[in-house]
């Protein structure tokens, strides 16, 4: 009797997030459908969110960290006059302002002082853990603490549309940005408060949501098959072929000078993607660039 061979799922799936589930549960859903068990987010939307999530399947999870690191830009509405305790509609109503007349202009000159690399301190509803506990339990037990403030770079931040109290907004942030903060702290400067109404992420990198897939369009395994962007061409990163030598050395966890580099992009990327001459993914390498060329360091390596 002819055995089956395995079908193996080794790449990423680029998914329209619907509002109203959570990150989570759209991998539990993609699992269940796939039968695959190695499966991850990069980067989590709240559960009223909508948009890009990318998903990691099989091998390629060890891939995530990279996706996690790009950029993302994300369209959205904020409403002003409102404070809440998580900074977006589904928190906990703290104050509600009358508002004034507030022109494009108010609201693009407080705008600017977002724009580059900035400091944020992130709200007590969410995931982060400080003292190994997650923020948003500690709020829950009505308990507020001291957050340290994080580094993020806001790239664009612009509106969209004005139709008061609702402002409509384009933002591409680096990662560790929680937009629902930038709205409430923007409506601080404006002087009446915000929140984030509506967000959606279109964008992670290169990857757009107008590539990604709606998740009741995903019923079976074939269905995620044909939409999985194999592994050899997920990352968006420069491409080093090595020679056989190379090879063993990198698969050996070794160093890779230039000597055994047969080909390599040109570029200021901190990291590579590792291919042998046979097309063949090898894995990740940071590179060290020399006045005798290049030399590649295994970051992640797939056997």
């Amino acid at each position: 009797m002819e055995k089956k061979s395995k079908t193996f799922m080794d790449g990423i799936l680029l998914i329209d997030k619907p509002s109203g589930i959570t990150s989570h549960d759209v991998v539990d859903d993609i699992r269940k459908k796939s039968g695959i068990k190695r499966i991850g987010h990069t980067g989590t939307l709240d559960p009223n969110a909508t948009g890009l999530l990318i998903l990691c399947l099989g091998k390629a999870t060890k891939l995530s960290e990279y996706f996690i690191a790009l950029d993302k830009t994300y369209e959205g509405k904020m409403q002003l006059g409102i404070v809440s305790d998580s900074h977006d509609i589904d928190g906990n109503i703290i104050k509600e302002n009358t508002i004034q007349v507030i022109s494009e202009k108010d609201i693009e000159k407080h705008i600017s002082g977002f724009i580059g690399e900035i400091e944020q301190v992130p709200p007590m509803i969410s995931a982060i853990k400080i003292g190994g506990k997650r923020l948003y339990k500690i709020a829950r037990e009505g308990t507020i603490i001291k957050r340290e403030a994080r580094k993020i770079r806001i790239h664009e931040f612009i509106i969209l549309k004005i139709e008061l109290p609702n402002v409509w907004f384009r933002i591409s942030c680096s990662r560790g940005t929680y937009v629902r903060t930038l709205c409430n702290d923007l409506g601080e400067k404006i002087g009446c408060g915000a929140i984030l109404a509506e967000l959606k992420r279109i964008q992670v990198g290169n990857y757009t949501v107008d590539n990604a897939i709606s998740l009741n369009l995903l019923n079976t395994k074939e269905d995620i098959q044909k939409r999985l962007i194999n592994i050899n061409h997920a990352l968006d990163l420069p491409r080093a072929v090595l020679s056989s030598t190379g090879e063993n050395l990198f698969m050996h966890g070794n160093k890779v000078k230039n000597e055994e580099i047969a080909k390599i992009d040109e570029g200021t990327s901190e990291f590579v993607q590792v291919f042998n001459k046979q097309g063949i993914f090898l894995g990740v390498a940071s590179i060290t660039r020399t006045a005798v060329g290049p030399t590649l360091i295994p970051r992640k390596v797939f056997n």
